[in-house]
């Protein structure tokens, strides 16, 4: 059961179609564009299997080439309107996985609400850090849809 406490909701509405915002969430190329928290930051590779069991990859590299990896598995796939998936911090095997939820809701043919939840932090710090790493990546998000 989840614990209020650590766990995330951040709500942005875009100007993008629920479809559009979608596939940049699940297509490699669009990803290695956008998902980033800061323009310092590059996506060096971004690899899906979109499929409910299905894994993702993607690393970020800093300016200095440290490489950040994050990976998990989809859960649920259900397009345009939900994509939920584990999300893992580095290689380490016995890493905590979080788990994520992103909902896209369709306000106007070109006007889209996207919820993103995130949830199982082990503790206040890991929520907090990974909530400014995020609004930092919906911004990029916002960028790349233009």
């Amino acid at each position: 059961m989840s614990n209020i406490e650590f766990n995330l909701t951040l709500t942005q509405t875009y100007t993008a179609s629920a479809e559009r915002i979608f596939r940049a969430w699940i297509e490699p190329e669009a990803l290695q564009k956008w998902f980033r928290p800061t323009n310092q930051i590059q996506v060096a590779n971004a690899e899906t299997d979109l499929r409910t069991g299905g894994d993702y990859r993607i690393e970020m590299q800093t300016a200095v080439g440290i490489i950040h990896r994050a990976s998990g598995l989809y859960h649920e796939i259900n397009e345009p309107v939900k994509l939920a998936f584990t999300w893992r911090w580095g290689d380490e095997t016995d890493a905590e996985d979080t788990y994520v939820e992103v909902t896209l809701r369709q306000l106007a043919p070109n006007q889209t609400e996207l919820t993103l939840f995130h949830d199982e932090f082990l503790t206040a710090d890991e929520r907090d850090s990974h909530e400014e790493n995020w609004r930092g990546i919906l911004a990029q998000l916002t960028n790349y849809l233009g």
